[in-house]
């Protein structure tokens, strides 16, 4: 009898595998970035590009992610502007790395090429 409940456990912990989250530390950058555009390119500390980082745009409680693309084998990204709004939340994350987010205003007047760098994850 007992293994007739021994194996449904067993068949259901194969089927469906739990998923562990991953562990890693948030950097988030308290003053608002300028930058020209929706362009950035990310380095790691060293200043070598870092490619496919995971590059999302969230809602301004950082609850809804809008839109997410990664970063080239240059280590940029690009999102394209939508009309009427500056202000951007924006994360970045790639396994290795402390993840980083940030707001972004768009000021094509004052704001300058964005380049971010990553810190390796401790």
């Amino acid at each position: 009898m007992k293994r007739l409940f021994v194996l449904p456990a067993v068949v259901a912990l194969l089927c469906f595998p739990m998923r562990i989250a991953a562990q890693y530390q948030l950097i988030e950058l308290a003053d608002v970035q300028l930058a020209k555009s929706l362009d950035a390119t990310i380095q790691d500390d060293v200043g070598a590009p870092i490619p496919k980082a995971l590059v999302q745009e969230f809602s301004a409680d950082w609850k809804t992610v809008i839109r997410s693309t990664s970063t080239d084998t240059d280590g940029r990204f690009s999102f394209t502007p939508v009309r009427g709004r500056k202000i951007y939340f924006i994360q970045i994350s790639v396994p290795g790395f402390d993840a980083l987010r940030f707001r972004l205003q768009v000021d094509v007047k004052r704001g300058t090429s964005l380049k971010l760098k990553l810190t390796i994850a401790t």
